[in-house]
């Protein structure tokens, strides 16, 4: 043993020595280093464990062809069909990873008719899509073509002729040409229409045979079956315009040949 190592007492420290006992001398502790491998507590490993089974768990429901989507059920539209909004979901994506707003933005990007609509997620493979579409409201003849517009007086798509009879037809005399999502009327001008349509008959005793815009909707020609048609400005009251128009109707009904023009304020003009 070296002579520089230091030694403590292991008995009767700090007390004297009873007479006739020798010193016990007792070597230093050592103190040795764990092995961090072999003496991980249990919480230790608890803690592992569970780490594991989140990562394959978060990978399971991201990754794994389970959760692919395989179903799209839509419900709600009646003028845009099935396969127009399928077109734009991309079926077999990880349901969780697919973006529903994206989805969204493209589906009303291709059909103009559809006013907005929610997508939920049905799991683990099944999409819900309910549309909420625009209301049809006249029928644009243009270039000998049909299309359908909505209230807000935009194009919501192509018709066939026999489509829509119900509907109001306006014919575009320049014969511009229009395309789906295009917008060729205000709601105002859509509106003033309405109003004429519904009330003409009301006020005139006249039935209505069709309908015209000239050079742009801030006019509309009204064609009758009594051989004369109406010019109406659609920037004003519609009733008002109809006011005057059965006023001058009453009064010089007989004169009245080719047309009458209500459209300045406060005068109608007859030809």
């Amino acid at each position: 043993m070296r002579s520089n190592e230091k030694y403590s007492y292991s008995k009767y420290r700090g007390e004297s020595r009873p007479t006739g006992k020798a010193r016990v001398f007792v070597a230093p502790k050592m103190k040795f280093a764990r092995n961090p491998t072999l003496n991980f507590s249990p919480k230790f490993w608890g803690n592992i464990f569970i780490i594991i089974f989140i990562l394959v768990a978060v990978w399971f429901a991201l990754y794994s062809p389970y959760f692919r989507i395989r179903e799209v059920v839509i419900e709600g539209n009646s003028l845009v069909s099935d396969d127009e909004i399928l077109n734009s979901i991309p079926t077999g994506e990880n349901i969780f990873r697919f973006n529903i707003s994206a989805t969204k933005s493209a589906i009303m990007s291709h059909s103009p008719a559809i006013a907005d609509l929610a997508i939920y997620r049905g799991i683990p493979n099944t999409l819900k899509i309910t549309v909420l579409e625009r209301k049809p409201t006249i029928v644009w003849l243009t270039q000998g073509r049909y299309f359908l517009i909505d209230d807000a007086g935009i194009v919501d798509r192509e018709i066939k002729a026999e489509e829509f009879q119900d509907l109001l037809h306006i014919s575009d005399q320049k014969n511009l040409t229009i395309g789906t999502g295009d917008r060729i009327a205000s709601p105002s001008f859509i509106d003033f229409a309405k109003i004429i349509n519904d009330k003409f008959f009301e006020y005139t005793n006249i039935k209505i045979s069709s309908f015209s815009v000239p050079e742009t909707t801030f006019d509309l020609y009204v064609y009758t079956d009594a051989g004369f048609y109406v010019k109406f400005d659609t920037t004003r009251p519609a009733e008002k315009e109809l006011t005057d128009l059965k006023n001058i109707i009453i009064a010089y009904r007989d004169n009245i040949r080719e047309y009458v023009d209500v459209r300045i304020n406060g005068w109608a003009y007859y030809k």
